[in-house]
């Protein structure tokens, strides 16, 4: 990780780690746990539908929200075992994130096992989990032994909802209020004496919710879904602690042991960070989070005539969950699912970034508030050469050619190079952007300050960013691996209000309102605007969440649109 150097002391990224760590487990205690509860949008789901995740993770020994890990991980299993592992970053010891399902996921039950990286060691008791149900309306696929065909006229065996706490809210939805074009407001009420942090869904309980709902699959309340793993050793601390292993590939018996080893992520971020291998050829680096499914970049730092093989090295855990219950599906749910398997198709038709809200995220910049001198090259008239455009409009950058080699360098009063960036990947060899085609760089960004990377100094940054972010096509030497990554999930929420007054899009979510990580005072009140899709039906709210006592809250109520 990189920091930039003030006037009076500069300190290395892991000497704060391990003051951090020290502190951490002076007050965390040896035998407190971690534990993650997990709520969702709602229960039921057709493959190729979101499912939205809000996440609370607490310190078992105070009842509190943990200040400690900064990932929690969450895992889906069926009978047939785990089909998918989600990762959402924790700000506070809360989290929220979005997973599409599949369209290759099988119809059955599954169960969402939830754990830190700190506490989420092999199992030692079955995990009891929510249990959501996936029906696959595109594929005939099952998990294997885990659906029962039933008869229609099977006697009702009462609501899988837990009725939890509900005293504690008092809501008011008006259905034909006007203050808003195409959306009525709603107002949460806490009535208790106690902080509330919670999320509040409200969907569309069509005949398929209701008629999965009859089997009574979710009957442990939130605090009730847990189960035991042991402690792992390993914590994201600041954010997600990535493993790789480095081995020679021309040469597999190379000594890889103090080998450095930049790290960073495609696609013009800040996400770069550079760590030493160890006798092993393993490299640990120490993230603030890279956030969703990225290419990485690998660069050994040496001869690039050399190449390496990179494996990103992942825990392997043993997590158990209780047996998953088995599907019932009955017959009188084939015209549900059908419309709901039209729904979705439109939906993902015209499903866009710009629906979703971007919920707040923790700062994860190294460069922290210097404000980089910016240069738009669409502003100037364009020269073919880059060197050219360097010499003429960037009067923070100077090219030079020291011992048979092209530098950039940031004019002030020092020796010491640049660090350039292409799309937010180290390139070493300057010659390598300075030889590139300019035509294809949208904008150059200078840092003028000293930054350190590990025990490199580097004095000031260059990122130069293409239209395509795809580095201009320039060639990377071999000492360079590509390896594709899914980090942790963007804290996305669907609060409703980027579809209001878009009259061409078509409405059929069936989620219509999700906040994942709403707060509430005691007595204080809660409101929002709600837009109203485009069809009649009955809608359930459902709002679960932890008080500040560490106590569990639910609420739930139906009306019409």
């Amino acid at each position: 990780m990189m920091y930039n150097i003030g006037t009076t002391m500069m300190m290395k990224r892991y000497i704060h780690i391990l003051v951090a760590l020290g502190a951490v487990f002076c007050t965390f205690g040896a035998n407190a746990q971690e534990r993650v509860y997990v709520s969702t949008d709602k229960e039921c789901y057709i493959a190729g539908e979101p499912i939205w995740f809000s996440v609370y993770c607490m310190a078992d020994d105070k009842g509190g929200f943990s200040s400690v890990s900064k990932v929690a991980y969450l895992e889906l299993h069926t009978s047939g075992g785990v089909f998918s592992t989600v990762k959402v970053a924790l700000k506070e010891g809360r989290g929220c994130g979005r997973m599409l399902i599949p369209l290759t996921v099988p119809t059955g039950n599954c169960s969402i096992v939830s754990y830190t990286g700190l506490d989420g060691g092999n199992s030692t008791e079955a995990f009891a989990g929510k249990i959501i149900t996936i029906f696959n309306t595109l594929s005939s696929a099952k998990v294997p032994e885990g659906v029962e065909i039933v008869p229609s006229d099977l006697p009702v065996k009462g609501d899988g909802v837990p009725q939890v706490g509900s005293n504690v809210f008092s809501v008011d939805v008006q259905k034909d209020d006007t203050g808003i074009e195409g959306a009525f407001p709603v107002s949460i009420r806490n009535l208790s004496d106690k902080g509330i942090r919670f999320s509040v869904s409200i969907y569309h309980n069509d005949e398929l919710n209701s008629l999965v709902g009859e089997w009574g699959y979710n009957n442990t309340s939130l605090l009730e879904r847990r189960g035991g793993f042991s402690r792992s050793g390993r914590i994201d601390y600041a954010g997600e602690v990535i493993k790789a292993k480095i081995t020679g590939r021309d040469n597999a018996a190379e000594q890889m042991d103090g080998k450095l080893v930049y790290m960073s992520a495609m696609g013009n971020t800040d996400d770069i960070y550079v760590a030493s291998a160890n006798g092993n050829g393993v490299v640990t680096f120490y993230t603030n989070n890279i956030y969703g499914t990225r290419d990485l970049v690998f660069e050994v730092v040496g001869d690039t005539s050399k190449a390496y093989d990179v494996e990103i090295l992942k825990p392997d855990h043993i997590h158990k969950s209780v047996p998953v219950p088995v599907l019932k599906i009955s017959p009188k749910m084939r015209e549900a699912l059908l419309q709901r398997s039209t729904d979705m198709q439109i939906a993902r038709r015209f499903e866009a970034d710009t629906l979703f809200n971007l919920m707040e995220m923790r700062e994860t910049s190294f460069i922290g508030n210097v404000q980089p001198h910016i240069y738009n090259l669409d502003d100037y008239t364009r020269f073919p050469v880059m060197e050219e455009v360097i010499r003429e409009y960037v009067k923070d950058l100077r090219v030079r050619k020291e011992g048979g080699e092209t530098v950039l360098r940031i004019l002030w009063d020092t020796r010491a190079k640049a660090l350039v960036l292409l799309d937010g990947v180290p390139v070493l060899d300057h010659s390598a952007v300075v030889g590139m085609d300019p035509l294809l760089v949208r904008q150059i960004a200078v840092y003028p300050r000293r930054y350190v990377l590990n025990n490199l100094v580097y004095d000031g940054i260059v990122k130069f960013n293409t239209y395509k972010n795809d580095m201009g096509g320039i060639k990377l030497g071999r000492n360079v691996s590509i390896e594709t990554h899914k980090g942790v999930e963007y804290p996305l929420a669907f609060l409703g209000d980027g579809v209001l007054g878009k009259e061409n899009y078509p409405n059929f979510n069936s989620t219509i309102y999700w906040n994942p990580t709403a707060e509430i005072g005691a007595g204080e009140t809660f409101g929002f605007y709600c837009a109203k899709p485009q069809y009649k039906g009955a809608f359930r709210m459902v709002i679960e969440g932890i008080d500040s006592q560490g106590k569990e809250v639910f609420f739930t109520t139906t009306f019409n649109l």
